[in-house]
């Protein structure tokens, strides 16, 4: 399968981002990618890239559901992080024959671009989005838009992998885990830290990849159209798998 990534610092101080792809992962013939963005350094977003593909690959292989496995590696490799102070967003795919399989806690997003359409494979978890401001409230969070708080420290995503920190009042690292069956309208996959879909609509970046599929031209353009022609601020890194 056609895969490529990009990730730059941008303007940024510091590189923050992390991530992972393997496009024979397992040795099975599975795509697995995950785009780490990180935040309070880079050590969470680092460790997860390193660990995380081998918590969930040995979780699979015990004969658990692709979105089980994720939800408990995500879990797992947050716990490992309770004597860090960083914290990282992530979002993975799983790639097996026709079948992709999402996971993604916080702000980075994965999307499907077809001939016609857009289709989301990911849940934005930010305090706009009502079902994560109700469940942070309910915990005990307060709410200082667009930051969840916790005295006077405030973040942005209202699930992590990491920041304990935050733990007591509703930051979870509990992923939303999906399952896509791809079509033969399906174009390209793309799978990104924040630092893309803050600067690009979802339509904005499908009208690029309707014209240009090839992966590693694909996430060269969306690079350059962020840093250069936008005038982005964050780190940047993409994932872009070309599907038909």
């Amino acid at each position: 399968m056609e895969a490529a990534f990009v990730s730059e610092q941008g303007v940024r101080l510091e590189m923050e981002d992390a991530h992972y792809l393997d496009t024979d992962f397992g040795h099975k013939g599975w795509l697995f990618g995950g785009v780490y963005d990180g935040h309070g350094g880079k050590y969470a977003a680092t460790y997860s890239a390193e660990q995380l593909h081998k918590v969930f690959l040995k979780k699979i292989l015990s004969a658990i559901s692709p979105q089980q496995a994720f939800i408990a590696s995500y879990e797992e490799i947050s716990g490992g992080l309770k004597h860090h102070n960083s914290g990282t967003t992530a979002v993975n795919i799983l790639i097996d024959g026709k079948n992709i399989y999402t996971a993604n806690a916080g702000d980075a997003r994965t999307i499907v671009i077809t001939t016609e359409t857009v289709i989301p494979l990911s849940v934005d978890h930010r305090v706009d989005n009502p079902e994560e401001k109700h469940r942070i409230e309910t915990m005990g969070g307060k709410i200082k838009y667009p930051y969840v708080m916790r005295g006077d420290s405030g973040l942005m995503p209202t699930r992590t992998i990491g920041d304990e920190y935050f733990k007591p009042v509703g930051v979870i690292a509990t992923p939303s885990a999906n399952e896509y069956h791809i079509s033969q309208n399906d174009l390209v996959l793309i799978a990104a830290c924040d630092g893309l879909f803050d600067f690009m609509s979802n339509e904005e970046i499908a009208e690029l990849a309707r014209h240009i599929t090839k992966p590693e031209s694909l996430v060269e353009i969306l690079k350059n159209e962020v840093l250069f022609n936008r005038g982005g601020t964050d780190n940047l890194t993409i994932i872009a798998v070309k599907l038909f």
